[in-house]
């Protein structure tokens, strides 16, 4: 599933246009990456976290102790989350 496909289904579920959803999901999504990127934590209840957390480096050198530290994003899934993945079909 892309963004297309997704605004799609809420499109359907919500009787809202596509570029309604589109607005709204745009927003949603460009406010998760801000609060990241400034190391805020973003929990939805039930659905999970994002994070940024430190990419870890294997220092193979005393040049290598200088280099700046680098972020990476993750996600935690939340308790909800994990019980539909995992519901047999």
């Amino acid at each position: 599933m892309n963004k297309a496909d997704l605004i799609n289904e809420v499109c359907h579920k919500t009787k809202l246009t596509k570029k309604e959803i589109d607005t709204i999901l745009s927003s949603i999504l460009d406010t998760i990456v801000a609060k990241v990127s400034e190391g805020e934590r973003v929990r939805l209840v039930g659905f999970g976290s994002f994070y940024k957390s430190p990419r870890k480096f294997a220092l193979h050198s005393v040049e290598d102790s200088n280099v700046s530290e680098q972020f990476i994003a993750k996600f935690s899934p939340g308790k909800f989350f994990k019980q539909r993945i995992n519901v047999q079909k």
